[in-house]
């Protein structure tokens, strides 16, 4: 959430598809229709092809039209140096007028994966930003985490997007890491989203108490990513990756939820704060997207995040 993410925007301010035939395709569909089931696996595939398609219609309209028709009417968009900002028409100002909006984004969505209704979803990505912080145009390798929804109409719309540098990421990403093919988590109707604040917190007190690297590892599901200069895989890594010195405070506090109805996917944004050792404190902000085990413990799967302007005094 929040320790590789200090390299990460401090160098910013600086500066995949499943291969199922139609024909099986097809037979998948109609099985899961004909015995009331959610189609994950087309839901998978249908949430790879809307993230690419919005890349293709930036590149056509530009970020402002291209992003900016792809955003939920309540989403939040993390864009590096900038305070997290909500609501489409906020997002769309500021993507199209702001001298520290992303000039240009492209991309290439490298993993999805669906909530058990097949009504949220998120997404992986790698590609290229091009930012002006003040010295001029800088394109920079780059790592896309987006959470999206449905829309009535049967599409997909962004609930949430961060941006960081990172990249490009080695292809086929590891066994056990990538896209699903098959499968889905169980279902836990009346979920309370409180339940999922209550554990970030927690996850935020843990790093406090024991340190971030012990943290990451305890809170991350076996099929966690993080991201780093390229992906990092799985609870072990990550809490290496993570791991500050032994006087590094790193704290967070969410401040943004939402989850899929069938209670096991959802996500969470935030503000970090970085107290470490022989540097004044750094703050960041992140997306963190969360999957509820089979025991019906949250723990993240998806994390990443970029800087934001320093609290008011």
């Amino acid at each position: 959430m929040r320790y590789l993410v200090l390299t990460a925007a401090v160098a910013l301010a600086a500066a995949c598809g499943d291969t199922t035939s139609p024909t099986t395709s097809s037979i998948i569909a109609e099985d899961a229709a004909a015995h009331g089931r959610t189609d994950l696996r087309r839901a998978r595939e249908s949430l790879t092809a809307a993230g690419n398609e919005v890349s293709t219609a930036i590149g056509e309209a530009g970020v402002g039209a291209g992003l900016g028709d792809a955003l939920a009417a309540n989403v939040i968009l993390l864009s590096p140096r900038a305070p997290a900002i909500t609501g489409r028409s906020e997002a769309a100002a500021f993507l199209s007028s702001d001298p520290s909006a992303p000039s240009a984004l492209s991309w290439e969505v490298i993993f999805a994966d669906v909530s058990a209704d097949g009504r949220q979803g998120y997404t992986w990505a790698h590609g290229s930003a091009t930012f002006d912080f003040g010295t001029g145009p800088t394109t920079l390798q780059t790592f896309f985490l987006t959470y999206w929804r449905r829309t009535e109409s049967g599409g997909w719309e962004i609930a949430a997007f961060v941006v960081n540098r990172g990249g490009p990421q080695p292809l086929p990403l590891p066994d056990g890491f990538d896209t699903p093919t098959q499968g889905g988590s169980r279902t836990f109707p009346h979920t309370d989203e409180s339940e999922l604040l209550a554990t970030d917190a927690a996850f935020s007190a843990l790093s406090v108490e024991d340190g971030s690297g012990p943290a990451f590892e305890h809170f991350a599901a076996p099929t966690a990513i993080a991201a780093g200069p390229t992906l990092i895989f799985g609870p072990e890594a990550i809490g290496q990756d993570f791991t500050g010195g032994p006087n590094d405070v790193v704290s967070w506090e969410p401040r943004f939820v939402d989850a899929a109805a069938s209670g096991d996917l959802g996500f969470t944004v935030g503000d970090a704060t970085f107290e470490l050792e022989g540097i004044p404190p750094f703050y960041t902000k992140y997306l963190t997207v969360w999957r509820r085990m089979n025991d019906g413990q949250w723990r993240f799967v998806a994390d990443l995040g970029n800087s934001r302007p320093a609290p008011a005094p």
